[in-house]
């Protein structure tokens, strides 16, 4: 019962189910993977007794705030989906929100760790295995911000898509003035044939003259 009411009350969604989804899963791992190698680093440089550098909190400040806001995003329209359906232009303000922060962190992240981007993570370049770690931790970190970034991109472009179909849908071409006053429906003659070949219809001569058969109690023909 409970299905069926909730059937009768969500709007049909407009968004293809394969694209629409998959995209999220890709915006929530994206977001789970940041916030997390974020937050490990803040923890371990706090344990280890170190203080944060401040070029490690301008970088992670905008990918620790995207990332928390993208899984309360993504939490809040799935439940719209679900519930009362979700339209592609609160959606499109959305990704629209999180892909400036998530354009912000990421352009940050590569310009703080282009160095290591470049180098591979051996020995050589990181001494020991807990510098191999730290190495393979920041290109994780690097490749998920990338994933949000396209992830949410393609979220935005489908909100796009989506919203330029509805609208289509709503267009309708004006009906000709003649076919208006008429009432949506072209003059078809009730009876006869049009006089003088207008869209004006006389009734035909002898269109009532039958004869009933009834002659009356006097005799005369009515």
């Amino acid at each position: 019962m409970l299905s069926g009411i909730r059937r009768t009350r969500t709007a049909p969604s407009s968004y293809p189910r394969i694209p629409f989804h998959g995209l999220r899963v890709a915006q929530f791992l994206a977001s789970a993977v940041v916030g997390a190698v974020m937050c490990y680093f803040i923890w371990h440089l706090k344990h280890e007794g170190w203080s944060v550098p401040w070029t490690f909190i301008i970088v992670g400040f905008p990918l620790i705030t995207v990332s928390i806001l993208s899984v309360l995003a993504l939490i809040f329209t799935f439940f719209m989906h679900i519930l009362t359906g979700l339209h592609p232009r609160l959606n499109l303000f959305i990704n629209t929100v999180l892909l400036i922060l998530w354009g912000l962190g990421f352009g940050l992240l590569a310009w703080w760790s282009s160095g290591t981007l470049r180098d591979a993570c051996d020995v050589k370049h990181w001494h020991d295995g807990t510098g191999m770690m730290v190495c393979r931790v920041y290109k994780a970190l690097f490749a998920f911000s990338l994933l949000g970034v396209v992830s949410t991109v393609l979220s935005a472009l489908l909100d796009v898509h989506v919203f330029r179909r509805m609208t289509a849908r709503g267009k309708y071409n004006q009906m000709p003035s003649g076919v208006a006053a008429s009432g949506g429906k072209r003059g078809i003659p009730m009876f006869g044939t049009p006089a003088g070949g207008r869209n004006s219809y006389a009734v035909p001569e002898g269109q009532f003259d039958y004869d009933t058969g009834y002659h009356g109690a006097g005799g005369r023909q009515h």
